[in-house]
């Protein structure tokens, strides 16, 4: 029989059943043993499963209209000093994506272990309806282990697929604009609407979107009107982009002169538009104005203007008449004087030649800089002229975005090879010094510890001699005849 509340005190007590033991409490003891013994084991080693790296992959929505933005943020997490890394660019088959900035670096803390942290952020327009699915973002590095010996890391992660929507049967709008917001704005036109005939007028209309690229703004309607002169300017169209996404801005100018008095009407802009934050058609509209146009008080002004020009033509016939009068020798002895008409002929050739040479060096100044250009677009091509510098300008900086614009200039270069890694672009070109000051670039974006050595090698002056005889070869001939590429290229690049 065993003892109330005295379960405890006696576990190596044995009970005896119908002729069987029961040996409850030995077993209690095994198991308290057993646990005692196994934890000190399990804290010595408490991360024994962390991983050395690893990405993660979110979006800002998880399903979307065709062509409206997806903000997608690639995290990428590591725990060791990199000697070098690469990241692969998030690509589609049926979307357009776009990088919003350069990478940002963080320190996280995950569980009891801290990370290094790299965020990147793009913007993603699908084209098609149906499924947008993007290629799996991989991830490989090296680090020096405790032993010394170089060892690789290696991480890959794929964005699961998301529903696209198509167009919804309800627009009313002939361009499809999916956006978070959308403002239309004009300016220039008199508060009271007043005007008069023959006044110069600027007349600006402001397009800007939330979530769209500017390419995707429609153009504005002429203002046409019937007694109104419309004289527009080409559109101006830019493009802001920030971490929370794209913002364009289309601007278009036209100068109106109405040349008739009386009531004038300008029609009404309508800009239908999608707003996806509500799931609704909205229409963004400058309503439409009704000018009242004076008489313009140049009339006057103008009759003045052609009494005197009457006036003057009177006087000079009247002195033509009277020096055809005169004595003729005299008039040979006032032309031959200093002060005789004589003069006036000189003076008008010596300003006259003064004129033409000032154009002549004016205009071979502007040659000389037009060649030039065309000299710097005739090896670089228009479309990467202005890569071409801003690469320069990093990497005297030394920026750790050289190898990106070093990889997106070569793509433009070359768009036959495709390349992916700034390592294909050293080993395409053989150009040692580029490797080398490239790889130490490198060490510095990716380890905080260095020797002091190489801090003191890295110099930008040889990464930009070397990108300056990169320069100096000739480009591919498919660079002049295809388009730019369609996606970023590699943002971070790597080295040995």
């Amino acid at each position: 029989m065993v003892e109330r509340n005295n379960k405890f005190s006696a576990p190596l007590r044995r009970h005896v059943y119908g002729g069987h033991s029961d040996c409850r409490g030995f077993g209690r003891f095994l198991i308290i043993v057993f646990c005692l013994l196994a934890l000190p084991a399990w804290a010595q080693n408490p991360t024994a499963d962390v991983r050395k790296s690893f990405i993660e992959l979110s979006t800002d929505k998880a399903e979307l209209y065709v062509q409206e933005q997806l903000l997608l943020t690639v995290q990428l997490y590591f725990s060791n000093e990199l000697i070098r890394g690469e990241l692969s660019e998030p690509v589609s088959n049926n979307a357009v994506i776009e990088s919003l900035g350069p990478q940002q670096e963080y320190s996280r803390v995950r569980g009891d272990q801290r990370y290094r942290m790299i965020e990147r952020r793009y913007a993603v327009y699908p084209q098609t309806p149906g499924q947008l699915s993007l290629a799996p973002l991989e991830f490989e590095g090296s680090f020096r282990g405790a032993n010394g010996r170089l060892q690789i890391l290696r991480s890959s992660e794929q964005l699961f697929d998301l529903p696209v929507k198509d167009i919804p049967p309800q627009f009313s709008g002939s361009v499809w604009l999916p956006a978070t917001g959308l403002t239309l704005e004009e300016s220039g036109l008199p508060n009271d609407n007043r005007v008069t005939s023959g006044a110069n007028l600027t007349h600006q209309l402001t397009l800007r979107a939330n979530g769209l690229p500017d390419a995707t703004l429609p153009p504005f309607p002429a203002q046409t009107a019937s007694g109104l002169r419309s004289y527009p300017e080409p559109a101006k169209r830019a493009t802001d982009i920030s971490a929370d996404g794209l913002m364009s801005i289309l601007q278009q100018a036209s100068a109106l002169v109405p040349v008739q008095a009386g009531e004038l009407r300008l029609p009404e802009v309508r800009v239908p538009w999608w707003d996806t934050a509500s799931d609704s058609e909205k229409v963004a509209i400058i309503p439409a104005r009704m000018l009242v146009v004076a008489p313009g008080s140049d009339f006057n002004a103008q009759a003045q203007v052609q009494a005197q020009v009457r006036a003057v033509t009177a006087i000079d016939e009247k002195l033509n008449n009277s020096a055809g009068d005169a004595d003729p020798e005299s008039d040979t002895n006032d032309q031959g004087s200093p002060g005789g008409g004589a003069f006036w002929p000189w003076l008008a050739m010596f300003m006259a030649v003064g004129w033409g040479i000032t154009a002549g060096l004016f205009w071979r100044a502007k040659r000389s800089r037009y060649r030039a250009n065309k000299a710097i677009e005739g090896n670089f091509g228009p479309d990467d002229s202005r890569l071409y510098k801003e690469l320069l300008a990093a990497a005297g900086n030394n920026n750790p975005d050289t190898p990106r614009l070093l990889l997106r200039w070569m793509n433009l270069q070359y768009p036959d090879k495709g390349f992916q890694s700034w390592r294909q672009v050293a080993e395409f070109c053989h150009l040692p010094p580029l490797t080398d000051a490239l790889a130490k670039l490198e060490q510095r974006r990716y380890g905080t510890e260095q020797p002091l050595e190489d801090k003191a090698s890295n110099n930008p002056a040889q990464l930009q001699q070397a990108i300056r005889e990169l320069g100096r070869r000739p480009a591919s001939p498919a660079a002049n005849n295809g388009l730019s590429p369609l996606y970023p290229p590699t943002i971070d690049a790597s080295q040995q």
